[in-house]
């Protein structure tokens, strides 16, 4: 799972990605070896304990599970998240930061808390650490020394903890690890003594790995980390300890064996160490008390440790989601509050992947007994085997969405929810499960808090399924079936009537099948993965291939195409390497953005390879906002055309400001100098002195649209872009307020507007002076035009005799208007009297055109990714 959310992850700067990235490959392949070592040794290390175990008797154990004890170890859990959140504290001290007590709470709890139900706790951390230090203001080589200080902390904190268990009681923790006492003394002695030595002598100077460089932090702050490391290592000792029946062993011989425990359950990347961590725990404890009740009792303790924590750190984030939905954020936490709810779709995927495993479980272990009687006098045997089959397949479906959840999809939304209505009503159906029911309306109930964040506009099955996600997904269901043998291991496997015993106490019978049908889906996907035809990938370009696009750009005049070195979409050039096509890729749309870049005669053959690429993948090509005088290339080529709208060009040689239809401009230019508002084009030499102020105004437009940069065919905010464009800027008394970006080619033939931010409180005539200054020195530098770029929809009428797709697009329009300002977008434009010039959208198939523009949006919409490899670079 960790896989899926690291893909999920935002670009946190170089630092932080050249301390995540340390070791590259081979760090990718130790970790997934690890992983599968820790699988193996973990069913090794459960098959002599499992024999022990009865399933009845653990079940009971849970249920007589003293509230006084349940009490005290929810006291431990609260000990131990304070230290951590504590930590975070020292963590921002040790980098210089100033924040509002709310981030490193939020930071600290949450971060940990994901981490635990997660696995490769520190990654994970990283990112929920990265969004809450960052939208405070903290630095991102800042954020990297701060995580890198937290996982020293506790690398330290179990050394010394650990140590001194051991030390301490040396020889009962060595008769439980069967080892020799002077061995176990020794290592102790050792652990205990670095970790005081890293105290009082360790670094203090700056530590340097590769590029990346570290200080070393003072004495006091070292001490800090270590006593909070070790007060959270004995708070979640303690959490356990105190469930375990009777006390078996003392408190410092636990911590010892605790330890243990908890180092080898991080190092085997396994979430939470899970599996791991009980394996060793019941080993060492073997003999010491009921199997049964020591299980009981680790079972326990991962919900109020793990379980719980993780319910009210997504409860938290949906409470601020719904502060923001109704607009009662404090000004000062603004940032904060955004960021934190920004957490939640992470949160939701992790709490749906395990609705998905507790109805899997469910379905593969029995009913009580006095429940399944209720039933069978109120409901007929065929409602409760349906209920008990589909809640198995509902379950294993949530398996699949929860990686769509990760990625913030809509569609994943809508499956989640409808999955959870329907396996609340047949979790009482098939066995009145209380518990079932209760968490699956917490889930719906986050869900329903969180609909904003979940604003992807994307088809579910789209998305890829890596390799790791159907081995988690495997994973689960041996583990399923493990627990369903547990359950049922006096039935006779052998008979070949079992399969077909429907009665109301054929539990067995029933759960077999329940877990035979979640198996055959599961193999059935994963097959039609395997099958299905390859997507494809768009790889993004390298610095050589944006160079290389460069001077095919500068040889021509269409300045639209410099958004090709925004360096988000691929690029395909020709056989001859004059010309190229820079594209997208959205399921199984490939998308071309413009017509192609380069000498005409160069046209014909590139449209085709493209046409070609996407169909030797299974895909759709299409051309996305193409010019009218192009259309005879993509008719040829066989594809259907349809009217996007029109693009407002202003001829910069009959511009000026005589005439009575030019009123309005000229009261601009007056009204915006009585504000105070200044006009300066600022070349592309020059924008470097102003990209802290751009930034600032980006931001600030940003933050009153709730809304993320766009990409795509919209320019975004992106430093090494803009320091390539012209920059039209205006200030309001010396403050700058407002910008736009201006694309043009070495021969200044034309240009084309790109990104466009104001900030609040700017005058409301500011951009028509903007504008109509840019237009006047445009036609001094003797530019030929301006694009103003497109009015979606426009010039698109719907006569007797015209397409089903006019039709439809004029009530778009006519009815779209409360959603999106389709009119007043056209009459901004035309203030300028512009020329409106039709744009089109060209793509294989009669209906592809449609899903081609439904992908188109979803690539703008889904904003802007600058490639690792660019920003490696930087």
């Amino acid at each position: 799972m960790n896989s899926i959310l690291k893909s999920a992850d935002p670009t946190i700067g170089c630092e932080v990605a050249r301390a995540r990235h340390f070791g590259g490959p081979l760090r990718r392949i130790a970790a997934s070896l690890t992983v599968f070592v820790a699988i193996g040794l973990t069913i090794a290390g459960f098959s002599d304990v499992v024999q022990d175990l009865d399933y009845e008797a653990l079940v009971r154990a849970m249920r007589h599970m003293p509230a006084a004890a349940i009490g005290w170890s929810i006291c431990a859990t609260i000990l131990s998240f304070a230290a951590l959140v504590a930590r975070d504290v020292c963590a921002v001290r040790y980098v210089g930061g100033r924040t509002p007590l709310l981030a490193p709470f939020l930071a600290g709890f949450c971060g940990t808390a994901l981490g635990n139900a997660v696995g490769f706790g520190t990654l994970t951390g990283a990112a929920v650490r990265y969004r809450i230090y960052g939208a405070v203001g903290i630095r991102s080589r800042d954020i990297a020394r701060l995580l890198l200080f937290i996982a020293g902390g506790f690398g330290l904190g179990l050394a010394g903890f650990g140590g001194f268990a051991g030390l301490m009681e040396p020889v009962p923790v060595a008769h439980l690890l069967g080892w020799r006492p002077e061995l176990l003394r020794l290592i102790s002695a050792m652990a205990l003594s670095a970790a005081v030595a890293i105290v009082f002598f360790g670094p203090r100077g700056t530590l340097r790995i590769g590029a990346f460089s570290i200080a070393g932090p003072s004495r006091m702050l070292t001490a800090a980390q270590l006593l909070l490391a070790a007060t959270r290592l004995t708070g979640a000792a303690a959490a356990l300890w105190i469930l375990l029946p009777g006390a078996p062993i003392d408190f410092l011989t636990f911590a010892a064996v605790f330890s243990a425990a908890t180092a080898l359950g991080a190092v085997s990347n396994l979430p939470g160490g899970i599996g791991v961590f009980e394996a060793v725990v019941l080993w060492a404890l073997k003999g010491q008390a009921s199997p049964d009740s020591i299980a009981a009792a680790l079972l326990t303790y991962r919900g109020i440790y793990f379980a719980v924590p993780l319910a009210l750190s997504a409860a938290l984030l949906a409470i601020f989601e719904t502060r923001l939905a109704i607009g009662h954020e404090r000004s000062r936490d603004d940032r904060l509050v955004r960021a934190a709810a920004g957490l939640a779709p992470r949160f939701m995927g992790v709490i749906s992947f395990a609705a998905g495993v507790m109805l899997l479980i469910s379905g593969a272990t029995p009913t009580f007994g006095h429940r399944l009687a209720i039933l069978s006098m109120r409901l007929p045997l065929w409602i409760v085997e349906t209920s008990h089959f589909l809640g198995s397949l509902l379950g294993l479906v949530f398996l699949f969405v929860a990686r769509g959840l990760f990625e913030r999809r809509d569609g994943a939304w809508w499956i989640a929810l409808a999955l959870a209505i329907a396996s609340l009503g047949l979790s009482l159906a098939k066995g009145l499960a209380y518990g079932e029911a209760g968490f699956l309306s917490f889930l719906i109930a986050l869900l329903l808090t969180t609909r904003r964040q979940f604003d992807r506009p994307a088809s579910m099955l789209e998305q890829p399924f890596t390799i790791g996600w159907f081995v988690a997904v495997a994973v689960i269901l041996v583990a399923a079936q493990l627990i369903f043998f547990l359950a049922f291991r006096d039935v006779d496997y052998t008979a070949h009537d079992l399969w077909w015993q429907f009665e109301f106490d054929a539990q067995a019978p029933r759960a077999l099948r329940a877990l035979l049908g979640a198996a055959v889906i599961a193999i059935a996907f994963g097959l039609w993965e395997l099958l299905r035809p390859p997507k494809g990938l768009a790889s993004p370009p390298d610095a050589a291939a944006l160079a290389h696009a460069s001077r095919i750009i500068d040889l021509q005049g269409r300045s639209e195409s410099l958004l090709a070195m925004m360096g988000d979409k691929s690029l395909l050039f020709s056989t001859s390497g004059k010309a190229f096509i820079m594209y997208g890729k959205r399921g199984r749309s490939w998308l071309a953005l413009f017509d192609p870049v380069g000498p005409c005669e160069e046209w014909t053959e590139l449209i085709r390879r493209f046409i070609g690429l996407a169909d030797g993948h299974g895909g759709r090509a299409a051309f996305y906002q193409i010019r009218p005088e192009s259309l005879p290339y993509y008719l040829d080529a066989g594809l259907t055309v349809m009217k996007l709208g029109e693009e407002a060009c202003v001829p910069l040689t009959d511009f000026s400001l005589q005439g009575g239809a030019k009123a309005h401009l000229r009261y601009a230019l007056k009204r915006g100098e009585r504000d105070g508002l200044t006009f300066e084009l600022v070349p592309p030499d020059r924008v470097a002195f102003i990209l802290a102020a751009l930034e600032t105004i980006s931001s600030d437009w940003l933050e009153t649209r709730r809304n993320g940069e766009k990409g795509f065919s919209v320019a975004a905010f992106e430093p090494r872009y803009l320091e390539s464009q012209w920059v039209a800027l205006v200030r309001q008394h010396g403050v700058p307020t407002s910008f736009v970006t201006v694309m043009t080619t070495s021969s200044v033939r034309e240009a084309s507007t790109g990104l466009m931010r104001h900030a609040r409180g700017t005058s409301p005539y500011a951009m028509e002076f903007l504008f109509t200054n840019l237009m006047l020195q445009l036609k001094e530098l003797n530019c030929r035009c301006l694009s103003l770029g497109m009015a979606p929809l426009s010039g698109i009428e719907s006569p007797p005799l015209s397409s089903r797709w006019n039709r439809l697009g004029a009530i778009i329009r006519h009815y779209g208007s409360p959603f999106y300002n389709f009119r007043g977008l056209r009459l901004f434009k035309d203030k300028f009297n512009p020329i409106w010039e039709p744009r089109y959208v060209a793509a294989s198939g009669t209906l592809s055109p449609f899903m081609a523009l439904a992908d188109a949006t979803t690539l703008i919409g889904r904003g802007f990714k600058r490639p690792k490899e660019l920003s490696n670079r930087e």
